[in-house]
């Protein structure tokens, strides 16, 4: 044993010593020992490795338990009656004893949780339930269950479902039997945590904590205040997302049970925005396991009952209320205050007008039951409020009309826009008109423009709606067709405002996809000019508009045109390659540096091509039509974000046997139809001038090409578009692959990323030059961005298979080299060193903050730093043990280390399906020696996070 470890050793010992005053000078000791750098070396080694007869952390651990139990049972045994002083003295002493406790764990645990948990929880939890101990040291003891070990994702996987069973019962007790020795909100948070731990980490949820969520809601009825509700419905909305999946039903109960007495809450207790929200998003919850996907019907879906629907028209009346607050507060506040209400409250006034509008009800007398207190509960003389209530489009269409201040108006707006997005049935064919003739005059009327957005992409959500109507009547139709017809003039003369081009451009795509209106040529010339630049909003909307419209050939019309001019005026399809490709730049090409927006701006992935490519077959509407039934990517849909509950609500929809939708989406997704190309032609100038255009973008790139100035980034760009277009060329069978690769874009995508790879041989040999990190990080994720390994024949995976041929072996070898040279090359982010010292830390119980959320501990791996408040509002910094696995603890190396790394297994992955220039299995034998057990180093963060 070393010196160091001998000196704690006997130090150690010493802590039991009979008199006060030797152990307090043991205890200075004892702190000073467990700092020492070398002493700390030798712990960590030692508690690291298996168990043995050296001293280790949790040895050391015991030896402090036992001088706690002893110091503690001297303040019991002291006596009673003593003066202020003394009576001071031993608080004090009691502080100190808990301090000592966190100094210790922060010091074992700081570089990594090396504490055996079931040791440190059992030690909490005893001294907790103890109720003379859980009296001394309960609260300072709940702080470091919180901080030092439910904030440690390792000590949440050692943790039994047992033990997390009685965690729930021990705090919910506290919660529910306040003491004046632990901070409500302490123990609402701990709560709240343990019962994230306890869903993710365990199997079969226990409904009978439902109950105790029940009570909590109860008292907090009773109080003026709430302490640490919001963290009690953030707990109990995890739980029922689990326990519904098998408990429905008994969640569908709790909800018609607690439900009224949150709206009790909500009206007559002054909440903060935290907890509100929380509210709101368990009120939504409730909506999605009551009627899953909007379900109206127990023969659909839904789950009713007498009281549910008492509770969803009181809900409806609260949510109008809190929503004409909200308008007030922003009119009457000074400075500057968003318009919009947030989303999720939008979200569940829409989903709640979907149940509650009826065509045959436009108002309806409600009991408000949840007004009533509880003496008036027990006295049955005493009759419930009733209050009359407004209902269907009418109530939205006079919210619409009755104010001209956009905080009245935008609300009603967002309400109207989401309920026709997510529920377009909801919207009866005889309030198309009424509704349309409201938002065409509220559209011209924009005050700074605040407004206009908000009306844009209401119109948009209406046009889709009335897109899907087959059943209009011929009059409704005409009357249908001049509003349209309004609205698209008065859109059309905006498009130039960049403020709302996007909404502009979405309300264009939606009546064009509708055929609300015909398309004349002026809505081509957008295409053609400087009205408006290429952006992904305008390429959506030429897409939706190629996709449904046949497109003219010329851009003027016959009257426009003389005789002369007819067989030599340039088409309209040329015209709008040429603003796609080089916008305002084709004149001076060759003098100019600038880049033109398709090399620097994001668009849909091959979107750009796909027009293209389209432009030069001779039925464009057919082509466009071709490439958007191509089967999707899956690459490509995993993007795509899904709600989290919606495979839950897919669930209950199939428990009821009816018939439904998404089996026969299922069906149709199962057999994948292969389309066939054959049959398009192309103009086959267009194409020599596409290919001549794209050739001369390609050049200007080239001739300006400095290693040192030129961005990588945009040499890659402009590579994928050539291969990209090469890409749909072959799927419509313009060309054979095997011509593709011979032909001069894909020579120039050559030597474009010929280009872009002396960056990387560049960067090779100065791996500590940050100026290029962003641009190589950027370079690599378009790179990654562009290959496709699905197995369905698109133009992705076409495009993609001619990308892969332009990485050269040099490319790709460069690429793995610097791999292996950051890999290698990296600081341990757990250096060992002194620990800092947290003698002053005097963390006080845990107050609650206005607008303070629910604090997410699985967002980190141990314990971390969070702002808590004491009782004089001051806050504090809580410091545990460091995340490996953070990105604090990534430089910019690391950060370009881990894309190259993704790029390169995407290429070694793809290229077994797929023809490629360089050797696969020279990269993947080098990528498998990046995690040869000689080289990986698991302390370090970068190598976590090549093996997570």
């Amino acid at each position: 044993m070393s010196l160091a470890l001998n000196d704690l050793l006997i130090c150690c010992r010493h802590l039991e010593h009979d008199r006060a005053t030797e152990r307090r000078k043991e205890v200075e000791k004892f702190k000073r020992l467990i700092r020492d750098p070398e002493t700390v070396q030798h712990l960590d080694r030692h508690s690291d490795s298996k168990p043995g007869k050296f001293l280790n952390w949790d040895a050391v651990f015991r030896f402090l338990q036992k001088y706690i139990q002893k110091e503690t049972e001297c303040l019991k045994t002291a006596k009673p009656n003593v003066s202020a002083s003394t009576q001071s003295s031993r608080q004090k002493k009691m502080q100190e004893i808990s301090s000592l406790v966190k100094y210790f764990i922060k010091c074992a645990n700081k570089r990594a949780p090396r504490l055996k948990c079931q040791e440190l929880l059992n030690y909490i939890m005893d001294t907790v339930k103890d109720s003379s101990n859980g009296a001394i040291y309960g609260a300072d003891y709940s702080n470091i269950l919180l901080k030092d070990i439910l904030s440690v994702r390792k000590y949440w996987c050692e943790i039994s479902q047992q033990q997390w069973l009685e965690l729930l019962s021990v705090y919910f007790r506290l919660y529910l039997k306040p003491s004046q020795d632990i901070n409500r909100v302490l123990v609402a948070r701990i709560i709240y945590a343990v019962t994230k731990g306890y869903c993710s980490q365990t199997d079969g949820l226990n409904p009978k904590f439902l109950e105790f969520f029940s009570k909590a809601v109860q008292c907090a009825r009773q109080e003026k205040s709430s302490p640490g509700l919001n963290h009690v419905l953030a707990a109990l909305t995890i739980f029922i997302k689990i326990l519904a999946i098998n408990f429905r039903i008994r969640v569908c109960e709790l909800g018609d049970e607690i439900l009224p007495t949150l709206l009790y809450i909500w009206t007559q207790h002054r909440l903060n925005d935290s907890l509100k929200e929380v509210i709101i998003e368990l009120f939504q919850l409730q909506i999605y396991i009551h009627h899953p996907k909007g379900a109206k019907t127990q023969e659909k879906g839904a789950y009713e009952s007498a009281k549910w629907r008492s509770i969803l028209y009181n809900l409806y009346d609260l949510l109008v209320n809190e929503i004409s607050h909200i308008g007030s507060r922003g009119k009457y506040s000074s400075g500057s205050r968003n318009i919009a209400v947030k989303e999720n409250l939008i979200e569940l006034m829409a989903d709640i007008c979907h149940q509650v509008f009826n065509e045959n009800t436009r108002s309806l007398e409600i009991s408000q039951s949840y007004t009533t207190t509880q003496r008036e509960l027990s006295d049955y003389s005493v009759l419930c409020k009733r209050r009359r209530i407004e209902l269907g489009w009418e109530v939205i269409k006079d919210h619409l009309q009755k104010s001209q201040n956009d905080f009245d108006l935008v609300p009603w707006l967002q309400i109207a826009t989401q309920l026709i997005s997510k529920y377009p049935a909801s919207l009866p064919n005889c309030e198309l008109s009424p509704l349309l003739i409201i938002l065409s005059q509220l559209l011209p009327q924009q005050r700074r423009g605040e407004r206009t957005p908000y009306v844009l992409r209401c119109l948009m959500e209406v046009a889709l709606c009335q897109g899907k109507i087959s059943n209009l009547e011929g009059s409704q139709k005409s009357d249908l067709l001049k509003l349209w017809i309004k609205i698209w003039s008065i859109t059309f003369r905006s498009i130039s405002s960049e403020q709302i081009q996007a909404e502009n451009f979405s309300l264009l795509g939606a009546i064009i996809q509708g055929s609300l209106v015909e398309v004349d040529r002026e809505f081509w010339k957008l295409f053609t000019g400087s009205a408006c630049r290429p952006s992904c909003p305008a390429v959506c909307c030429l897409t939706v508009a190629l996709t449904i419209c046949v497109i003219p050939e010329t851009a003027k019309t016959g009257l426009e045109q003389n005789i002369s001019e007819v067989n030599r005026s340039v088409s309209l399809r040329e015209l709008i390659m040429k603003w796609l490709i080089f916008y305002q730049l084709e004149d001076d090409l060759e003098d100019t540096t600038e880049l033109p927006p398709i090399l620097h701006s994001k668009f849909p992935h091959l979107s750009l091509e796909k027009i293209l490519v389209s432009l030069a077959v001779k039925n464009c509407k057919a082509a466009m039509n071709f490439f958007q039934s191509a089967p999707e990517c899956e690459e490509h849909q995993k993007s795509k974000e899904e709600p989290s509950f919606l495979e839950i609500e897919d669930l209950f929809l199939q428990t009821t046997f009816d018939k439904m939708d998404f089996l026969t989406i299922v069906k149709e997704c199962g057999i994948e139809k292969h389309q066939s190309s054959i049959g398009f032609s192309v103009h086959q100038n267009l194409k020599e001038s596409l290919d001549r255009y794209l050739l001369a973008l390609s050049e200007q790139l080239l001739n300006n090409y400095t290693s040192e100035t030129t961005n990588p980034e945009t040499l890659v760009q402009c590579s994928s578009l050539l291969v990209g277009v090469l890409g749909c060329y072959c799927y419509v069978g313009v060309i054979a692959e095997e011509d593709a690769y011979k032909s001069e874009l894909f020579q120039k995508a050559k030597s474009l990323m010929q280009c872009a790879g002396e960056s990387i041989t560049l960067f090779k040999n100065k791996t500590n030059e940050e100026s290029r990190i962003d641009s190589l990080r950027n370079m690599m994720l378009l790179c990654t961005s562009y290959l496709c390994n699905c197995m369905k024949h698109n133009p992705n995976k076409i495009a993609s298979g001619f990308f892969l041929r332009l990485l050269t072996s040099k490319l790709m070898n460069d690429i793995a080299d610097i791999c292996k040279s950051l890999a290698s090359f990296i600081k341990k982010p757990f250096d060992y060193g002194e620990v800092e010292s947290v003698e002053d830390d005097t963390d006080e119980n845990l107050m609650e903050v206005e607008d303070q959320s629910p604090m997410n501990l699985l967002d980190v791996y141990s314990a971390y730093s969070v702002s808590d408040a004491n009782e004089s509002g001051e806050s504090q910094s809580i410091t545990g043990a460091a995340n490996p696995l953070a990105e604090e603890y990534l430089s910019k190396q690391d950060l370009l280390f881990l894309d190259m790394l993704k790029f390169l297994c995407m290429c070694v992955t793809t290229a077994q399906t797929s023809i490629v220039s360089f050797r696969a299995a020279d990269i993947r034998r080098k990528l498998l020696m990046l995690i040869d057990s000689s080289m990986l180093d698991l302390t370090k963060s970068l190598h976590l996070h090549m093996v997570s």
